[in-house]
């Protein structure tokens, strides 16, 4: 998703892309090079694990408007660090969002997930994806045809306090 973000933003040099795994960090590097050359608008690519202090990567790009997860929640274990994180990172603006498309793996996961955003202040709702062409596409590859109910997006935003 950040590669797309990067494209469609008015200021691609304001999106950060990040994964945990330094390789491939180096990789997104590699495609941000490819992809705008050696523009100084240009997307970044950082390290970022959510178990660290997620105030580094604030100290570097600041809180962000949007954030984009695509395929995140792998583990319940890593739902708690990943709200946090976003908790941490999504700017205060009304308009801000996290927006999260995942793989379905275990239901319980989906109640795990809300509660925790609750704890934390987020407000989570589900969006349908049952108009979007793309998805509806998806679907009708073979390897679907059994488990339609695969993918969810979703999007929090902070709770009024």
């Amino acid at each position: 998703p950040g590669l797309v973000a990067a494209a469609l933003a008015e200021d691609p040099g304001q999106v950060v892309m990040t994964d945990y795994v330094e390789e491939a960090v180096d990789l997104m590097d590699m495609n941000i090079t490819e992809t705008f050359g050696d523009s100084k608008n240009r997307p970044k690519a950082a390290t970022m694990d959510w178990d660290d202090d997620p105030s580094l990567l604030q100290e570097h790009h600041g809180t962000f408007d949007v954030i984009i997860g695509s395929d995140v929640v792998y583990w319940p274990v890593l739902i708690e660090p990943l709200i946090r994180t976003v908790k941490a990172l999504l700017s205060k603006k009304p308009t801000s969002r996290f927006l999260m498309l995942y793989s379905r793996r275990n239901p319980k996961v989906d109640v795990l997930l809300h509660r925790t955003a609750q704890r934390y202040r987020l407000d989570s709702t589900e969006l349908s994806l049952d108009q979007n062409t793309v998805y509806r596409a998806v679907l009708s590859h073979p390897v679907y045809t059994e488990d339609t109910d695969m993918f969810h997006l979703y999007e929090f935003r902070h709770s009024d306090e």
